[in-house]
């Protein structure tokens, strides 16, 4: 028998923490480089251009972007600690539902996996600081299977290929869900029939557009909807 996975990126998919870390990030961008291009980067073109990009890509993409050099150790300088420290204090919304639909997809036997550009760590504070007090019931869905895309990050592909090659699976036997361009282009890159979620997202419409433009079978706004939406999709997939 099949054993089918869900792989879940986390920011915005599993916990609106985005809305916590970016703003700090853009903040600490602007007191290093607003100088040099002459004005601020602002939250919009931030998430217009950015969204779901972290670390070194996010800086690559900067520097071209704004035809300059942002350096990926001067940037983060000290700021997983300071999000760590931030997302304590501020306490962090999950997304509605979640836990109760992946215990019915637990139930119907699919097994999960956690997939992030940003480190475990992160995730695992976020949790732990739920404003609904489920964290450590949503960790345990995970087992030992969360992962990291440390050295090449999404969009690129290659962090879904990793945790594929690491659980022993292949696309056939696993779906992903991601909320921005760069998860959505990483899961199908990877093969992976891939989800959109747009609960915490600004332009809900405008983003389930932009997700299915890049692959994305099918977009949802409540996870308590994604187990007859997944059901739909696995039926044609596994029929086909």
């Amino acid at each position: 028998m099949t054993q089918y996975w869900l792989l879940l990126d986390f920011d915005n998919c599993q916990m609106a923490t985005e809305h916590l870390a970016v703003p700090s990030l853009i903040k600490r961008f602007n007191e290093l480089y607003a100088e040099k291009i002459g004005r601020d980067l602002t939250h919009e073109e931030f998430k217009q251009h950015f969204h779901g990009q972290a670390r070194e890509i996010l800086c690559a993409n900067l520097s071209e972007y704004f035809g300059i050099l942002v350096e990926y150790p001067i940037l983060y300088k000290d700021r997983e600690w300071r999000v760590l420290q931030m997302l304590k204090e501020t306490k962090v919304e999950m997304a509605p539902h979640l836990v109760e639909s992946l215990e019915t997809l637990k139930r119907e036997g699919y097994k999960f996996a956690y997939v992030s550009n940003n480190p475990i760590q992160r995730g695992l504070t976020a949790m732990r600081n739920a404003t609904n007090g489920k964290g450590e019931q949503l960790a345990r869905f995970f087992g030992t299977a969360f992962f990291e895309a440390g050295d090449v990050q999404k969009p690129k592909p290659d962090v879904y290929k990793r945790v594929m090659e690491q659980l022993d699976i292949t696309p056939n036997c696993c779906y992903a869900v991601e909320d921005s361009v760069s998860g959505v282009s990483s899961a199908v890159g990877a093969g992976i029939m891939t989800f959109g979620y747009l609960a915490f997202a600004d332009y809900p419409g405008e983003m389930a557009k932009n997700l299915e433009e890049k692959g994305a079978v099918a977009c949802f706004e409540n996870w308590r909807d994604f187990p007859q939406l997944l059901k739909q999709h696995s039926h044609h997939k596994k029929a086909g």
